[in-house]
């Protein structure tokens, strides 16, 4: 079970920092013989040059062209490997392939108490290249007496388009942690930050006691 909440700060300039949280158990509250997987914190966010075509309603094959923002989707989790390790799996999206490349952002984690972590090391750091493509034709339309579109002649073949396209990429990382009880069963909080100069990432990760004790 966990429970999201996400938010936009803008601090000073062209400084954004994307923040978002899910509310789980802690990952040791629970003993077990296996990883300890969290939940995802997912931050999705925009840009005004990327739009793709909303798709027709239902019953429809074609539709007058409209826009959609495409959504990129900013990822994060963690695994807990022992209460000495951490390894957080991120994915960023964005327009240019460097602000993709998660090894050009300086990362860290924040405890519950303030203390700040840097990763020892950066793991399958990987960046793909996604390109979306769609047919565009132009047609003709027949419209009611108030002007309204009631129905979509099949004559785009007269008006050669050349195809819409999107492209963006996806990079994606593992970012180890190590130090002694880095963490612990009785750990309230945690905070993963990805940050460059212009904006920022905040995953974070709450542990909710009462969680635990409504699934007893």
């Amino acid at each position: 079970m966990s429970i999201g909440l996400a938010a936009l700060l803008v601090v000073g300039g062209c400084s954004r920092t994307f923040s978002a949280e899910v509310v789980q158990p802690n990952p040791l509250a629970q003993p077990t013989e296996t990883l300890r997987d969290s939940e995802e914190v997912t931050i999705i966010t925009g840009d005004m040059e990327l739009n793709v075509p909303r798709p027709p309603e239902k019953g429809q094959r074609v539709a007058p062209m409209r826009h959609n923002k495409y959504p990129l989707n900013n990822v994060a989790s963690f695994t807990v490997v022992s209460r000495d390790r951490l390894r957080f799996h991120v994915q960023l999206e964005h327009k240019w392939q460097e602000w993709a490349d998660l090894t050009t952002w300086e990362v860290y984690m924040i405890d519950d108490e303030g203390r700040r972590y840097l990763p020892e090391g950066v793991e399958h750091a990987r960046t793909k290249h996604l390109v979306s493509m769609w047919d565009r034709e132009v047609r003709s339309v027949q419209r009611n007496m108030y002007g309204d579109i009631v129905r979509i002649n099949e004559d785009g073949y007269k008006r050669r388009q050349t195809l819409g396209s999107l492209s963006v990429f996806r990079g994606t990382a593992d970012f180890v942690f190590y130090q002694r009880d880095v963490f612990t069963p009785d750990m309230r909080r945690l905070k993963l930050v990805v940050r460059r100069p212009g904006q920022a990432f905040e995953f974070k990760w709450n542990f909710d006691d009462r969680i635990v004790a409504a699934q007893d």
